[in-house]
């Protein structure tokens, strides 16, 4: 799975990120201007579940290093196919 065309790692007030397939399970974090979050876990052929959060501090930062801590760990295992969208690397280690 990769993030959906537009959002990436770009999530910001405004702006909505997300992962999955059009015909499975997804999942969209929706940033409001305020800072709250509309989280949607989506299954088209079961349920689709929204829910509000409102996270503290700089948690976007604090994520955004988790991630490039996984891209230095995994830096063979993971190649970015275009800006911001990650796949397992062909030659990876099974």
């Amino acid at each position: 799975m990769t993030w959906t065309p537009g959002s990436r790692s770009n999530l910001r007030p405004g702006r909505t990120a997300g992962i999955g397939q059009e015909r499975g399970l997804s999942l969209d974090i929706h940033m409001h201007e305020d800072g709250w979050l509309s989280i949607q876990v989506s299954d088209p052929d079961r349920l689709t579940t929204v829910l509000g959060a409102r996270p503290q501090g700089d948690w976007i930062a604090e994520h955004r290093g988790r991630l490039e801590q996984v891209r230095l760990a995994w830096t063979r295992e993971v190649i970015e196919t275009t800006a911001g969208a990650y796949e397992w690397s062909p030659d990876r280690k099974r």
